[in-house]
């Protein structure tokens, strides 16, 4: 966190001019139009690079808009990037070609990173009978609106002011992008725990990791024995993977382990 230091007068100063200053709530019948703040799915799947610059996958808007199939989304997507092109937008940085991992075996999949604006501009060129688009143009509206007001307010500061509140964005921004990194982390770390040579089989650590039980030594290998004592009386045979850390180990199917780690957790 970066503390910022102000004098009294300098921050009524800032205070006539940015809303740092908390002010009495007024009544709802005073109230203008008002922009909702809340966590929506398009912001959960907004991402930040180090430099702080803000992007919306392809990929990601594609289910969120209602289109079930990559092939029919791109129909609004180039549209939206002519659209782009058309008006003079950099489309390097605003609709940049990119790559996104499958999460599974194959080759990467075909993806873009689009700027707000551009982000916005598929949102309206989308299906308009489909409620999700509506309710996409309804909140890249208002992440407009926001951006517009905010810059307005931020250029009227002194710039000594604006050097504080863009330092301090930058920083918030990365810590964002490096719990969001942290995240994307554990989420290759329990793949590669799964080792999943068929699908829904884990190694018992992997189960545990994912399922937020204990990952302790003991505790992993007591949820192994437990499964492969289930697997004995079912018939299954557990099994096996390479493991880069541990070697060669056993996998059990899911159902198997739900059952061994429920049994586990059941008191006598």
């Amino acid at each position: 966190m970066i503390a910022v230091t102000m004098e009294v007068g300098d921050m009524e100063e800032v205070s006539k001019t940015y809303p740092w200053k908390k002010e009495p709530t007024p009544n709802k019948g005073d109230l203008g139009p008002t922009i909702e703040h809340s966590v929506s799915a398009f912001d959960r799947i907004r991402s930040v690079r180090p430099d702080g610059t803000e992007y919306w996958s392809a990929r990601d808007l594609q289910p969120l808009m209602g289109y079930a199939t990559w092939e029919r989304f791109k129909s609004p997507l180039f549209r939206a990037r002519q659209s782009a092109e058309n008006t003079g937008i950099d489309l390097t940085s605003n609709f940049r070609r990119s790559a996104k991992d499958r999460g599974g075996p194959g080759p990467a999949q075909e993806d873009y990173q689009l700027s707000r604006e551009c982000a916005y501009l598929v949102a309206m060129n989308g299906d308009p009978n489909k409620p999700e688009v509506a309710e996409a143009q309804a909140y890249f509206a208002g992440q407009t609106r926001e951006a517009e007001v905010a810059q307005q307010e931020h250029d009227e500061l002194p710039v000594w002011a604006q050097q504080q509140i863009e330092t301090i964005r930058r920083v918030g921004k990365i810590e964002v992008e490096q719990m969001r990194q942290r995240e994307r982390l554990d989420d290759v770390e329990h793949r590669l725990d799964g080792i999943e040579g068929r699908h829904d089989w884990f190694s018992a650590l992997a189960w545990a990791r994912r399922h937020k039980l204990s990952t302790s030594v003991a505790a992993t290998r007591s949820l192994g024995k437990r499964a492969a004592q289930i697997c004995r009386e079912k018939g299954i045979a557990p099994g096996k993977t390479q493991h880069e850390r541990y070697g060669e180990v056993n996998t059990y199917p899911a159902t198997v382990l739900a059952e061994a780690s429920g049994a586990m957790s059941t008191p006598a």
